[in-house]
């Protein structure tokens, strides 16, 4: 049981460090993925024009990590632990560059999405 959720939790952690929002861009670029999460930040953050480009780079810079993570020939738990880091590292930089609200409301929104993901995978064991 446990070797199975460990593959789903790999494929969460991708899920919210690449910024994969909606269904079906698992097979996106990193590239990809990175400016449909700055989009949806965009637009749920209401992100100032000067705050974009900022965030375009971070989303960028951190899609490309994990894309270049999940092929490489670590051991799941070294890269559930890098994926973990690098989901940390993002969020440092983003709190920089968002305001104490926008961060609050993305912080809640991945929250949300987590929780959802955790009742996914439950629903699918069952």
């Amino acid at each position: 049981m446990k070797k199975l959720k460990m593959p789903l939790l790999i494929s969460f952690m991708l899920f919210l460090s690449s910024g994969v929002i909606a269904q079906g861009t698992e097979s996106m670029s990193a590239s990809d993925r990175a400016t449909k999460l700055t989009d949806w930040m965009t637009k749920n953050l209401n992100l100032t024009t000067d705050q974009i480009p900022k965030v375009s780079d971070i989303n960028a810079k951190y899609a490309g990590m994990n894309e270049q993570l999940k092929s490489s020939t670590d051991t799941k738990d070294q890269k559930m632990a890098t994926m973990k880091n690098n989901d940390a590292a993002k969020d440092a930089e983003l709190k920089g560059i968002l305001t104490n609200s926008q961060y609050q409301t993305y912080e809640t929104k991945k929250a949300e999405m987590k929780k959802e993901m955790k009742q996914k995978m439950k629903s699918k064991e069952g």
